[in-house]
């Protein structure tokens, strides 16, 4: 049986949030960049998380947990940068 509402999506807010926090960023570094109170940015986390369906797990892995979800379901963009193109060098002369 699944808990809460799993399926249900991120408001564009609670996405914007998610984002941020997937970069490591604080609760006042999240309020800073959305123009809200850290008190704001740890609800609309918290709503998300309940969400995503992530409240039964420890304090400590749900935000990493938030994140995995919302990249899997594609309600967020993954934050994990993209290998760079490793360029060709040829060693040989000719």
């Amino acid at each position: 049986m699944t808990r809460g509402p799993a399926r249900m999506p991120l408001t564009p807010r609670q996405a914007q949030a998610l984002t941020a926090a997937a970069t490591g960023a604080t609760l006042s570094e999240i309020g800073q960049q959305l123009g809200i109170t850290r008190e704001h940015a740890s609800s609309l986390l918290s709503r998300a998380y309940q969400r995503l369906d992530v409240t039964h797990l420890p304090r400590g892995q749900r935000r990493t947990a938030a994140v995995r979800t919302a990249v899997r379901r594609g309600l967020i963009p993954d934050p994990a940068p993209a290998p760079a193109a490793t360029e060709a060098t040829d060693t040989t002369e000719a």
